[in-house]
C-alpha cells in the first residue's frame, strides 16, 4: 500500500472512530480532537468539515477553543454494515415505496441519498438492478395523513394534544393522548386515549385535520396505556357472532380481517367468531357482504338480516341506475 493510501485508511478510521466518540454528546471543542486523536489544529479542522459532509448537524461557536455544538437531531449509529446486510437495508426502503405519507418523509428521501451515496460501486450496481427487477406487493396508501412524525414523537414523548378531526363530514375536537399508530388495508390509523371520554378509540390518521399540543395537562405513561389497549374495544352490550365460510372465504379474511375477530378450522370448512359494538353495525354488515357466496351459515340472526338489508339496498341502487 502506497503512503497516500495509508494516509486515506487513517483518515477514514479516524473519522469513524470520531462518530462513535461524539455519539450522544453535546458539544466538543478542536483541543478535544486534537488531543485524542494526535493531530494538529488544522487536521481536526478538516476533520470536521468530513463530519458535516457525511451529515452530522453541527454549528461552530465563536471563541479560541473551537467549540461545536452538535444538534438535538443528530442521534448517530455508530455501526458499520456488511454487503448483504446493506442489501437489507434498502430492501426495507424499497418497502416504503407504496405510502403516499409515512412518518418522517422528508428523512427517508435523504436517507436514501446518503445511502445511495455511500455504497461501493458495485453494491450500488447492485441494487440499481434490484429496484428495476423486484416488485413488492404493498396494499396502496391513497389518502394524505400530514401528521404522522407528530402523532408518533407524541407516542414517544407522552404528550397530550387538543386534535380536530373529520367525522361524518364535521369537524370534531377532542383532548387525546397517542397511544399506537399502525398502518392496515390502505389506511395509517391511530389509537388513542380520549381524556373526555376515558376511552381508547382508534382514528383515522387522514381524518386528523389538527394536532396541538397541551403543555399544562397531566400525560399517562405510555406503559400504562399499551397494557390498557389489549381489551379496550369490546363493550358490555357487545353483539358476538358466527359465520361458517368455505376456502374462498378462509382466502379473503386471511388478506382482512380486525382484531375482534377469529378463525378456526371447522372440518371442511372454517368458524369465524368474533363480536361488534352497538353503532357498528354498518361497518359489520359491509365487511361481511364482501364474503358474498362463500358463506355457508350466519349466526345470530339479526346480523344476517343487516347483511340482507345492504345487499337489498345495494340492488336498488343498481335498478336506479
Amino acid at each position: 500500500m502506497t503512503p497516500f493510501m495509508e494516509k486515506i485508511m487513517k483518515k477514514t478510521e479516524r473519522i469513524n472512530d470520531m462518530l462513535i466518540f461524539l455519539n450522544n454528546k453535546k458539544s466538543f471543542n478542536l483541543s478535544d480532537l486534537m488531543e485524542r486523536y494526535s493531530i494538529s489544529k488544522s487536521t481536526a479542522l478538516r476533520d470536521v468539515q468530513s463530519l458535516e459532509q457525511i451529515g452530522m448537524p453541527i454549528y461552530s461557536e465563536l471563541g479560541r477553543n473551537g467549540k461545536y455544538e452538535i444538534l438535538d437531531s443528530s442521534i448517530l449509529s455508530p455501526i458499520f454494515f456488511t454487503v448483504d446486510e446493506m442489501y437489507a437495508l434498502y430492501f426495507c426502503l424499497l418497502t416504503l415505496n407504496g405510502y403516499k405519507t409515512k412518518p418522517f418523509e422528508i428523512e427517508n428521501i435523504v436517507l436514501e441519498n446518503k445511502f445511495s451515496n455511500i455504497l461501493p460501486e458495485n453494491v450500488r450496481n447492485n441494487i440499481l438492478i434490484m429496484n428495476q427487477v423486484l416488485s413488492l406487493e404493498v396494499t396502496n396508501h391513497s389518502n394524505f395523513s400530514p401528521y404522522l412524525k407528530e402523532i408518533l414523537q407524541g407516542i414517544f414523548t407522552e404528550k397530550v394534544y387538543r386534535l380536530t378531526y373529520l367525522k361524518k363530514e364535521r369537524n370534531k375536537q377532542l383532548i387525546a393522548q397517542f397511544i399506537r399508530i399502525q398502518s392496515k388495508f390502505g389506511q395509517w390509523y391511530a389509537k388513542i386515549f380520549n381524556f373526555t371520554t376515558e376511552k381508547i378509540q382508534i382514528l383515522r390518521c387522514d381524518k386528523i385535520l389538527s394536532v396541538i399540543e397541551i403543555n399544562d395537562f397531566k400525560s399517562k405513561k405510555l406503559e400504562e396505556l399499551l397494557n390498557y389497549i389489549g381489551d379496550f374495544h369490546k363493550e358490555h352490550d357487545a353483539i358476538n357472532f358466527t359465520i361458517i365460510v368455505n376456502k374462498e372465504g378462509k382466502d379473503f379474511f386471511t388478506k382482512e380481517n380486525y382484531p375482534s375477530m377469529k378463525i378456526h378450522n371447522d372440518n371442511e370448512n372454517f368458524l369465524i367468531t368474533g363480536y361488534f359494538n352497538k353503532g357498528e353495525e354498518d361497518f359489520i354488515a359491509n365487511y361481511f357482504l364482501k364474503f358474498g357466496q362463500s358463506i355457508i351459515s350466519i349466526s345470530p340472526v339479526m346480523l344476517k338480516k343487516l347483511i340482507y338489508d345492504k345487499a337489498k339496498f345495494i340492488e336498488e341502487h343498481l335498478n336506479s341506475l
